[in-house]
């Protein structure tokens, strides 16, 4: 069973039966079971991949930003730039996928 991996709450979104996660990886697929973890510790359930969206940095709004981070769309998308700070990223054409993941068990 494939793993998502979270280092912080954001939003606290954890806590809800369905919540969002933007990732740069395709490796998650529209219905894909998955376990999920925070800080390296496995959450007690599992979970379904319900559906995914690709978009570009551009695209994110206030809208999409709010619910998955807890923060307005300009800091998203500066938290999203500092996890991939490493990587050589063109900003512009990458394309980031928006993962709607809901809770089965």
């Amino acid at each position: 069973m494939k793993q998502l991996s979270f280092s912080f709450n954001w939003n606290e979104k954890l806590s809800n039966k369905a919540f969002t996660t933007m990732r740069l990886s395709d490796r998650l697929e529209v219905g894909d079971e998955i376990k999920v973890s925070l800080k390296e510790k496995i959450l007690p359930h599992i979970y379904l991949v319900k559906d995914k969206k690709s978009l570009k940095l551009e695209s994110i709004n206030d809208f999409i930003a709010y619910l998955d981070t807890g923060y307005d769309k300009k800091n998203c998308a500066n938290l999203l730039m500092t996890f991939y700070k490493n990587k050589n990223i063109n900003w512009t054409t990458q394309k980031i996928n928006l993962y709607l993941i809901v809770r089965i068990d």
